[in-house]
């Protein structure tokens, strides 16, 4: 499904301004809301901040900062656009991941493994401690990071007046979660999966591998996606049960073990597709392949449809060289 016109867009602006009691002219300093954005019904597997009307929809990710003022451009100009002609229209889910620490191999910001300072992982932990406990009132708290940009030391116990501003509630649970340590490597394997797809820069956009900085024109954001949008999920589906596919684990851009699980309805066998190498400790029992991945690739050749497919985060998938979130697998 196309986007509708610029115009459609220029119009509805105009009818919101109109309603606020604005003139067209003093829009530019009205920040459009993100608050009251859908969020899929079964979050409990999507471990990072999602909005959309399905879990299963085509998601895009947003790697950003909460001290980034070019994500705060992004948040208050661009992305009430996106969600208004993609979200809310079930087209295309999008997770926001907080980018605290630099991702492999880059140092953009100096000699220091934090992105911005060394607040960011205390941010992004108790950030994604309250999507994960208030998952309904998350976005109203993302909005309003992003109002006024935090800085400095930001401690828990202003991280905890913000959570209140934003009426998100089990305060203390959020905080006591985050301050034990459960988000550490949800946060860590953030800066890993940004460096499989390249990232140097927040905000950047991120949608089946491809990545564009999102801060700049709308209507070029826009048709960029739009070229991207798979259109209908059963496209996914192969309607062949003889028919070969190959399906790449690729951890080549991370620095940890990244754990998967493989079942198809036909057959699976080990393959060497997008340069991969056969693992003898990557095992396979019947139709049900268990392995783990490095910084290296693992590839299989499989007929059939996938029933189950299960990875840790931080490797990349492709199917047919095509590059395909997990969650669409199985």
């Amino acid at each position: 499904m196309a986007r509708q016109t610029s115009t459609r867009r220029t119009f509805m602006k105009s009818v919101s301004a109109a309603t606020l009691g604005l003139g067209v002219v003093g829009t530019a300093n009205a920040t459009p809301s993100v608050g009251g954005v859908p969020v899929p019904d079964d979050t409990d597997d999507l471990t990072y901040a999602t909005m959309g009307t399905d879990a299963d929809n085509q998601t895009a990710t947003v790697f950003g900062n909460f001290k980034c003022p070019y994500t705060q451009n992004f948040v208050n100009n661009n992305l009430r656009d996106v969600i208004d002609e993609y979200v809310t229209t079930g087209q295309l889910n999008v997770e926001f991941r907080a980018l605290a620490y630099q991702p492999p191999g880059t140092t953009s910001h100096g000699s220091s493994t934090y992105y911005i300072s060394s607040s960011d992982p205390r941010i992004s932990e108790v950030a994604l401690s309250a999507w994960n406990e208030r998952p309904a009132e998350y976005w109203d708290f993302f909005e309003m990071m992003f109002q006024e940009l935090v800085s400095g030391t930001v401690t828990y116990g202003e991280m905890r007046n913000h959570l209140e501003s934003a009426g998100v509630g089990d305060r203390s649970e959020i905080i006591g979660d985050a301050k034990g340590g459960d988000y550490d490597s949800a946060v860590e394997r953030t800066a890993d999966v940004a460096g499989t797809v390249d990232v140097s820069f927040t905000p950047t956009f991120e949608l089946d591998g491809d990545t564009t900085a999102p801060h700049h024109d709308t209507d070029s954001l826009l048709d960029w996606i739009d070229s991207r949008l798979t259109g209908s999920s059963s496209s996914d589906a192969s309607s062949s049960s003889t028919k070969e596919r190959t399906i790449t684990i690729d951890g080549t851009g991370t620095e940890r073990w990244s754990e998967y699980e493989l079942t198809v309805d036909g057959t699976v066998d080990k393959s060497t597709a997008m340069g991969a190498s056969k693992d003898w400790s990557d095992k396979l029992s019947g139709t049900t392949v268990n392995g783990k991945v490095g910084p290296w690739r693992d590839s299989y050749t499989i007929t059939g449809e996938i029933t189950h497919f299960s990875i840790d985060d931080g490797a990349v998938v492709y199917r047919d060289g095509e590059r395909v979130e997990p969650h669409r697998l199985g």
